[in-house]
């Protein structure tokens, strides 16, 4: 058909943004450099991650990041082999879940472990593949499975569980399981193995004083053994005939993080050095400083190398050696999130009222698909006790600036193109040491304002509420009695310029000041608690605030949520309105919509949709009035990973949300994004429309709340929806269900507000069939 070969220029709109991540598309956001175990097979390399895993492709260079998300079946990656009898590797978690990864891409889960009615961890500590059988090393003792029918064979317990089978190997006929206090051994052809009286422990190999066994490896006619002291360096053991005694490496200066046999020759890893022992002989293959090797693999002369510090290293001679990594957080520590202007910014640390957390993990930045770190080696940081970056917020004057809040004695960063350009502690500021008398300054939360004010939450402080000016100037706001020397935390500012903050086992502080910031006599403070008439809160904890297009705040607490319609009118004469609970009728029955449930962050999307994330449900999407769920995602029905959200925001720019779980950080691109009143960047994607996608076609940059129609070239509607927000989409069908054929559609937008009704074409979209 001739549209097939029309030359679309508008395609070229979309920038790479917009290419990441399809309408309803999750993605995981990960570190790839902290690399622990490496595999190789098909001329690919697999990394493992501490929550991933990354694929190298070695003869094209292209990377992949495989996570729960896209691919894998699980979170917490364990362990990593390669099977050549099968040509697919096997990847093991944390929760006994076990994954075959085949050549054409394709992913087998075998969970019987995780499934398994065992007591305790399950975690697999090692994947082992022998004569078409995968031999996996848990806690409990160890799981065959029978690689080409995917199932569970027999499970051996050599010492009756007493202590975790951390290692297996084979010698001859004979196979060994270590523990980290000996060997057990049988022989391998016994079919009664799961019997624990056909094993016996090798009394060659002696219980340890001081220190535990922790790697194996069969090389020639012998088994290679990892003794691990606790006061000094490693000792790489050779157990031979009835001889065990140091071989090569007797108190090692650094630890040895692996033993692999490669093409014959057996390989051991240190902090940062790969040793090789060939014919009898050793070699260093490489040194490099600052770096932990910990595994690797060869091929064709390269080594890839599991690095702990760098991630995935291809090392080919000392001239030439390349990082293979993909665009990420430097570290897998997330705590809060905080957006503007496709902008986003990550605290790692988490925040605890009562526990001083003393990681340097830093803040990480997101734009436009680039990651940047800012921690503690940065220039104004160094020798400054400064720690526990928890929350950070970007100056919607200059989203170039940003500030960084932590719990410690040098507790704001003023951050200016991902540089630390000004450290801002009690010596130079209004902000005080806590009460608690640790020498600490605890800054629970920082919320630029729509003017450029830089609001802060100084917890365990006679004035918390303070605010630094444009002009650089500090003013200290007094609410209070009630939030003196006390932890407050979740600022928020509303659309009034209204200052929100919960006040620890109180409820939710809303303080005006009157437009005048350096006038603190106008000032004027109300406080929402439990009870009818002091303001209905359904607890005294609250854990989340946010605000809405019509100005009302929706408070979360540990037992359920409730919402201030009139939130101006709290701060009049007379007196304090109550909270309204949403009601919902939930099969025939009208409920307190998620009552005694803990409620950890309350925000809005660009189409006035409530997103609240849970402590243990995920999280719900309801419609702008609350009375509706639109959707609940959780770990069981969705990309999500886990259902305890600790933090949420949009990027109103592109719809993308950001979710801080439990154990990591996802995103989903939703259908809702902010207005583009002009239309000044609409965009349409995907475009064209190729025969295999399925999914949404949807059109951003529009204006609020738009009526939207789809028409052929000649005009006939086809298809009408109303955005939410500035965006809209499309299923592709017509208004009866029916795909559409083949061609060109109009695309014609009225908004329902603030205009005149006249249509408005905003694009075009080339579906192929």
């Amino acid at each position: 058909m001739w549209y097939k070969f029309l030359v679309v220029s508008f395609c070229l709109l979309l920038n790479q943004a917009h290419t990441q991540v399809g309408t309803g598309q999750w993605r995981m956001h990960l570190s790839s450099l902290n690399c622990f175990d490496v595999a190789i097979g098909n001329g690919t390399v697999l990394g493992a991650l501490t929550k991933g895993v990354i694929e190298y492709d070695i003869e094209s260079g292209e990377k992949n990041m495989l996570n729960r998300v896209n691919k894998l079946s699980d979170i917490d990656v364990s362990a990593l082999t390669f099977d050549p009898s099968s040509n697919s590797f096997f990847i093991g978690y944390k929760t006994g879940n076990i994954d075959q990864y085949l050549e054409d891409g394709t992913v087998i889960n075998i969970p019987a472990i995780k499934l398994a009615q065992i007591l305790g961890s399950k975690e697999v500590f090692q994947l082992k593949a022998h004569n078409g059988l995968l031999y996996a090393s848990a806690p409990f003792g160890v799981v065959v499975i029978n690689i080409a029918k995917q199932e569970v064979k027999d499970t051996y317990y050599p010492n009756g569980s007493a202590t975790p089978i951390i290692r297996t190997a084979f010698l001859n006929d004979s196979i060994f399981c270590l523990t980290n206090t000996g060997l057990f051994k049988s022989n391998l052809s016994n079919p009664l193995l799961a019997d624990q009286s056909q094993w016996t422990q090798d009394a060659r190999v002696p219980l340890p004083t001081g220190g535990k066994y922790t790697e194996i490896e069969t090389y020639g006619d012998s088994l290679f053994i990892v003794y691990k002291l606790d006061l000094s360096g490693d000792s790489l053991m050779r157990l031979y005939g009835s001889e065990f005694k140091s071989s090569y490496c007797n108190a090692c200066q650094f630890e040895i993080g692996s033993l692999k046999l490669i093409e014959n020759d057996l390989y051991f890893n240190t902090f940062g050095a790969i040793v090789q022992i060939q014919n009898g002989t050793i070699n260093e293959i490489l040194s490099v400083d600052n770096s932990n090797y910990i595994n690797c693999v060869k091929y064709n002369n390269k080594y890839f190398i599991a690095d702990l510090y760098t991630g995935l290293v291809e090392y080919n001679n000392p001239n030439n050696t390349s990082f293979i990594s993909i665009p990420g957080p430097a570290r897998d520590r997330f705590y809060s999130v905080n957006s503007f202007s496709n902008k986003i910014v990550v605290g790692s640390t988490t925040l605890d009222p009562v526990v001083i957390n003393y990681t340097n993990t830093g803040a990480y930045i997101l734009e436009d698909e680039e990651w940047a770190h800012v921690d503690n080696t940065q220039t104004l940081l160094q020798g400054l006790d400064h720690w526990s970056i928890s929350n950070g917020t970007i100056n919607p004057l200059d989203k170039n600036e940003i500030y960084l809040s932590s719990y410690s004695p040098e507790p704001l960063q003023r951050v200016v193109n991902n540089q630390v350009v000004e450290v801002i502690n009690p010596s130079n500021s209004p902000l005080t040491f806590t009460s608690l008398g640790n020498d600490m300054v605890c800054l629970s939360d920082v919320k630029f304002d729509a003017k450029g004010n830089l609001w802060v939450l100084n917890a365990y402080s006679n004035n918390p509420l303070k605010v630094r000016k444009t002009d650089g100037s500090w003013v200290s706001m007094n609410t209070g009695s009630e939030s003196k020397n006390t932890y407050v935390s979740d600022l928020e500012i509303d659309y009034n310029g209204n200052i929100w903050f919960a006040i620890s086992n109180v409820g939710v502080m809303g303080f005006n000041y009157n437009e005048t910031i350096d006038n603190t006599a106008d000032d004027n403070f109300k406080i929402l608690r439990q009870g009818e008439g002091l303001g209905n809160l359904p607890s005294k904890v609250v854990n989340a605030i946010g605000i809405d297009f019509d100005n009302e705040i929706w408070i979360g607490t540990d037992e359920g949520f409730v919402v201030l319609y009139n939130s101006e009118g709290l701060f009049s004469a007379s007196g304090v309105t109550d909270a309204s609970e949403i009601l919902i009728d939930f099969e025939g029955n009208v409920e307190v919509f998620l009552n005694n449930t803990a409620i950890n962050d309350i925000k809005i999307d660009g189409g006035n949709r409530k997103w609240i994330g849970t402590s243990n449900t995920g999280i719900y999407c309801l419609s702008q009035d609350g009375q509706t769920i639109v959707a609940n995602y959780t770990a069981e029905n969705s990309p999500l990973i886990s259902n305890t959200i600790y933090d949420m925001d949009f990027n109103h720019t592109s719809g993308e949300l950001f979710i801080v779980t439990s154990i990591g950080l996802v995103s989903l691109r939703t259908d809702a994004t902010y207005e583009d009143s002009d239309y000044a960047n609409t965009i349409v994607f995907p475009n064209p429309v190729k025969p295999e996608y399925v999914g949404p076609i949807t059109i951003q940059g529009i204006r609020y709340n738009s009526d939207v129609k789809i028409t052929d070239v000649a005009g006939n509607l086809v298809y009408k929806t109303t955005s939410n927000g500035g965006t809209a989409t499309w299923n592709g069908k017509t208004l009866d269900g029916n795909d559409v054929p083949g061609g060109v559609y109009l695309i014609w937008t009225a908004t329902n507000e603030k205009f005149t009704g006249k249509n408005k074409q905003v694009g075009k979209v080339v579906v192929i069939r």
